[in-house]
């Protein structure tokens, strides 16, 4: 045991991000912020609590713009007079020991009902909920957008976030033009993979531009995509290389699993990154272990893993470079602390009913 306690504890750097362990918070929504994004008591509170044992805290996506939300009372990242209470977000966070990054977020069409300029933003004008009526972006649009983003991620290294991660995975904005399912564009913005890259290839070069070149900027993906037509494993590791030229420091490698539902008279995607309680744990370490040899950047993987045993075979045999403990930190905020002394077994499980 005292093995597999050593490999989680090992220390990483990541773009010159000193991580004190193995383990990561992945981004949660809480819906605990204000109603103009602002950072609440409450947040601060949640993150406090779950900062105090693991290495890299990544909090949940902050929105690059109003009309961008994916959660009511989401965080956001679109105006300056944010910067305030995400700097006392990233203080809170470092002084608990943990490295603090932030998630940079626009839900395009699978956002929630609201109004503004770019909801319902999409590449192709497909439903991803049956409340929102999608539209297909124009350029002007598109560069406005990746404006946006590179706005946020100087705002978030304004605030002393050690780093940032942009959300090009679940089906939110980025996710859509990466995706063949949604993006059916004849522009250069769709086609083949290199193509439907563009958006997300954009985006890091005006974030790059914002922060500079040795920032840590981390990008969150769906290794594939469960559902017929969706995106291939072998798709999304050509994503990642070509996002690897691009300067992203390391992937966050996830999943979707999709399917059409129909309701009010709309066909709609409907998604999932959560895997399901009959899913083995580890499930989606393979995924993420072809990541890391394919695109030889480091690698943080999801999905059951916060049996002791279970997480360091994926950082010792896989060579994953990091673990995120997700469901089980919100069921039990000393998770981490209790894995790190290879008492799992004490862990407050969570039941896995997937309503979080």
């Amino acid at each position: 045991m005292e093995n597999i306690k050593e490999s989680i504890q090992d220390e990483l750097i990541i773009s010159g991000m000193r991580v004190r362990n193995r383990l990561a918070l992945p981004p949660l929504t809480t819906n605990y912020g204000g109603p103009e994004g602002t950072v609440t008591n409450e947040v601060l509170q949640f993150y406090r609590q779950r900062a105090k044992d693991v290495g890299l805290v990544i909090v949940e996506a902050a929105a690059v713009r109003a009309d961008g939300c994916i959660v009511n009372n989401s965080l956001g990242l679109w105006d300056d007079s944010q910067i305030g209470g995400m700097k006392s977000l990233a203080d809170s966070i470092k002084e608990m020991g943990g490295a603090a990054v932030v998630q940079l977020s626009h839900a395009g069409a699978r956002g929630i009902p609201g109004g503004g300029e770019m909801h319902g933003a999409s590449p192709s004008g497909v439903y991803l909920r049956d409340n929102v009526e999608p539209f297909i972006m124009n350029q002007t649009q598109i560069d406005r957008v990746v404006d946006d983003f590179g706005h946020a991620a100087r705002r978030a290294a304004e605030a002393g976030f050690d780093g940032v991660e942009v959300h090009g995975a679940h089906f939110y904005l980025i996710s859509q033009f990466l995706s063949p399912v949604t993006n059916l564009r004849k522009d250069r913005y769709g086609g083949g993979v290199s193509e439907r890259a563009t958006f997300a290839l954009e985006i890091m070069r005006s974030v790059r531009e914002k922060v500079g070149p040795h920032y840590p900027v981390f990008f969150r993906i769906n290794a594939i995509e469960k559902m017929q037509g969706g995106q291939t494993v072998e798709d999304a590791i050509t994503t990642g290389r070509v996002l690897s030229q691009a300067g992203v420091s390391a992937l966050d490698v996830s999943i979707a699993r999709c399917s059409w539902q129909e309701s009010n008279g709309r066909r709609f995607l409907s998604c999932s990154s959560a895997l399901r309680k009959e899913d083995p744990f580890g499930a989606n370490v393979v995924l993420a272990a072809r990541f890391r040899e394919k695109t030889n950047l480091p690698v943080i993987a999801i999905g059951k893993l916060w049996n002791e045993t279970v997480a360091a075979e994926a950082i010792h045999g896989s060579k994953i470079d990091m673990i995120a403990i997700g469901r089980q930190m919100i069921a039990d905020p000393d998770a981490a602390g209790k894995i790190l002394a290879g008492k799992s077994g004490d862990i407050i499980l969570c039941k896995e009913c997937l309503k979080c």
